[in-house]
This record gives structure tokens, C-alpha cells and sequence, in this order.
């Protein structure tokens, strides 16, 4: 080979690394809109607003607290001590 065909071909291979998929395009895009639905007010992402949050809905709040609280070990059962068995062959080995 030639060193204008080497440097032909290695130009063409650089240049195909640099073309963008389909999904690069795309890339990002499905945070961005799980963000956004999640958001009570889609309205602040551009425009936050500067007044603190000063109440919380009671019912929601009532919910969320038991929600956690069922959750919650007992300590007994905590306390219990972790048992853990082996397993032996006879002779063979794996």
C-alpha cells in the first residue's frame, strides 16, 4: 500500500468516529422528561420562584409518615444473631 491510501483510509476511519447515533442524539432526553413529571409545578424548572415553601397537605403528609412508619424493624428481630450454614462435598471437588 501506498502512504496516500494509509492516510486516505485512516482520514475516512476518523472521520466515521465522529458521526453522532441516533441514540447520542437522543441522549439525555429521558431524564429531562422524567424530571419534568415529576415536578408538582412544571412552571418553576424555568422560572424558580423565591417564596419558601410554608404549608404541606395534611392528608398527604399523614399518609407519608405512615407509609415510613410501617416500614421500621423491630428491634428484636434485629438483635437476632445471623446464622449461616456451609455447604461440604465429599471428595470431587467441583
Amino acid at each position: 500500500m501506498t502512504t496516500k491510501t494509509i492516510v486516505v483510509l485512516a482520514s475516512l476511519g476518523a472521520l466515521a468516529g465522529c458521526a453522532s447515533t441516533a441514540l447520542q442524539d437522543d441522549f439525555g432526553n429521558s431524564a429531562a422528561s422524567l424530571i419534568a413529571a415529576q415536578t408538582a409545578n412544571p412552571a418553576t424548572l424555568t422560572s424558580p420562584s423565591d417564596v419558601p415553601v410554608t404549608g404541606v397537605d395534611p392528608d398527604y403528609a399523614n399518609n407519608v409518615v405512615t407509609e415510613f412508619r410501617k416500614d421500621v424493624s423491630k428491634p428484636e428481630k434485629v438483635r437476632e444473631p445471623i446464622q449461616m450454614g456451609l455447604i461440604t462435598t465429599q471428595g470431587g471437588g467441583w
